[in-house]
């Protein structure tokens, strides 16, 4: 009985071992609505809306925070905003519709040539109130 069990776990533990490695795990983490990522100076994370509901909410945002939008481009398959605060930092807030679901858009910010962690998270919260409304 102790063989099967323990037979029994090292399966499961090599079934869970494979799939955290796979790209599906990846996928399935990185698709995670509401998680925020800060990497190499940009903050990515996920909003639950299509890209229509995140250029919205990111317009209100820009205006609610005091952003000076220096440009927007896009259409269904991407968006681009460029503004400036009132630190005249170059501010790049880009929108795109999940691979996976059309109703997920993936927003990435950066704030500064470097980054700025706090400034992304506080532009990104703000565009998270605004989803929706």
């Amino acid at each position: 009985m102790k063989t099967i069990t323990n037979l029994l776990a090292a399966g499961l533990l090599t079934c869970f071992g494979a799939f955290s490695f796979s790209g599906c795990a990846v996928l399935l983490i990185g698709a995670a609505v509401g998680t925020a990522v800060y990497l190499e100076g940009e903050l990515e994370s996920h909003l639950s809306t299509d890209i229509h509901g995140a250029i919205d909410a990111t317009n209100v945002a820009a205006q609610q925070l005091g952003l000076r939008p220096v440009s927007r481009t896009g259409d269904a398959s991407e968006a681009l905003m460029i503004a400036t605060d009132s630190e005249e930092r170059k501010i790049r807030i880009k929108l795109t519709p999940d691979e996976m679901n059309n109703r997920i858009t993936k927003v990435k910010i950066r704030v500064g040539v470097g980054g700025d962690e706090d400034a992304s998270r506080r532009i990104l919260a703000a565009i998270e109130r605004n989803v929706g409304r």
